[in-house]
């Protein structure tokens, strides 16, 4: 085989992926379909191994594979896709945003039930006494997946 060619095995290494994510790329239609040997095996090409670093590098972004198939066609058909890369990038902030004020609401959270559990072992020392944050959470309704707040 040629050294310019790759196996997807050979690929799915240089990247750091599975095969199978390989082969899940190209059903997918990120991946153009590859020319295969005699004997049935893929054999990709350096245009195949840009690609799936390219996807990588999105995927590090937080980019979804539907988000990633756009701005593959952006820039493999020659567009200029700079603003619509901006507005996905500007999805993404706001989508991040929203978790870090999800995440500190968590973190208040875990910080108040902390510092009532610290109360009562203070007043208690050891005693058999319930604790109260696993009381209130057996009480407590849910809502939405998470448990509401007072």
């Amino acid at each position: 085989m040629r050294k310019d060619v790759l196996r997807t095995s050979d690929l799915a290494n240089r990247i750091g992926v599975q095969p199978e994510a390989i082969r899940y790329y190209e059903r997918r239609g990120l991946l153009p379909p590859p020319q295969r040997t005699a004997s049935g095996y893929r054999i990709y090409t350096q245009a195949h191994l840009e690609r799936v670093e390219f996807i990588k590098q999105c995927q590090t972004l937080g980019f979804s594979l539907e988000e990633i198939r756009q701005l593959m066609e952006l820039r493999f058909i020659g567009s200029s896709p700079c603003q619509h890369v901006r507005d996905l990038l500007l999805e993404k902030i706001q989508g991040v945003e929203g978790q870090i004020t999800r995440l500190q609401q968590f973190r208040r959270e875990l910080q108040a039930n902390a510092r009532q559990c610290e109360k009562t072992l203070k007043r208690h020392a050891g005693g058999e006494d319930c604790c109260p944050v696993l009381e209130r959470l057996e009480t407590k309704p849910v809502q939405q997946g998470r448990r509401k707040t007072s």
